[in-house]
């Protein structure tokens, strides 16, 4: 035989469930989203009972759960809608660029709350977006630059392999903005490394200089930053930021007015 209490209980239980599930829907209609620990906070209803209605309804498709965020459905499309225009809007105005910045996209798209741009990105890289650092793109985009400052590329390039130890100044180099553009997609790609503000070099030439300073205190010991430019035939303009990242990279170390390896290197 059937429990009466017992079905009084479920009946109860059910009651109970359904308006939290109403409350929670019309909530989250009304405000769009909310922490998730803070939904229904004030409210009679338990945590487990909360946790419940978020679990039934986003199985049921009518809100949406991400991260530390519930979202209406409506909302959540619209601001996704919204992002992944902007980010196509992106890629279509500067294609050099790696992708649009999050800070950049967050001010666009108005968002108060960082939680709600972390669930927004999780969400979107769930498909056919991804995150590189602070900047999101879509997975298919490959940075190019513009057919019309290719040429400008490739004089930047020229400059800088002329004297691949000892280019010509950032200032030189970028005369006009179309070279800043150029200059800026090169170091974002990684094929120029900044050694400092106005020092630029090729990522070939910064790995041969790198290469021959740890060859030449490898025979010499340690070396001065006058020792170590005549052997390389650079400047102190390029030298002194050269062996500063070197030092933070590990490679090198400072004693006094020498560089020493910071570790033994085969020969």
């Amino acid at each position: 035989m059937l429990d009466p209490d017992g079905d009084k209980e479920s009946l109860a239980a059910s009651v109970a469930l359904d308006n939290v599930d109403s409350l929670v829907r019309a909530t989250l209609a009304r405000q769009g989203f909310a922490r998730r620990e803070n939904l229904l906070s004030k409210s009679r209803f338990s945590a487990d009972e909360i946790s419940e209605a978020l679990i039934n309804l986003e199985e049921n498709g009518e809100i949406i759960v991400c991260q530390h965020i519930a979202a209406d459905c409506e909302f959540w499309r619209k601001l996704r809608a919204q992002a992944i225009g902007l980010i196509d809007a992106a890629h279509k105005e500067s294609p050099e660029r790696a992708g649009i910045d999050l800070g950049e996209l967050r001010s666009a798209l108005r968002i108060q709350e960082p939680e709600v741009l972390e669930s927004l990105v999780a969400d979107l890289c769930e498909g056919d977006f991804v995150r590189k650092g602070s900047v999101i793109a879509r997975t298919s985009h490959r940075p190019t630059l513009p057919v019309h400052v290719q040429p400008v590329e490739k004089r930047i390039r020229e400059a800088l392999t002329g004297q691949p130890f000892d280019p010509p100044s950032r200032k030189a180099i970028e005369s006009d903005p179309q070279a800043r553009q150029v200059v800026r997609f090169l170091i974002e790609n990684g094929d120029v490394t900044e050694l400092a503000l106005d020092v630029l070099l090729l990522r070939e030439s910064f790995e041969r200089m790198k290469s021959q300073v740890a060859e030449f205190i490898s025979k010499n010991g340690p070396a001065t930053v006058s020792q170590l430019r005549q052997a390389l035939g650079s400047s102190r303009r390029v030298m002194v930021p050269l062996l500063e990242r070197l030092d933070r990279d590990g490679v090198t170390r400072r004693a006094g007015d020498k560089r020493m390896l910071c570790r033994i290197r085969n020969p």
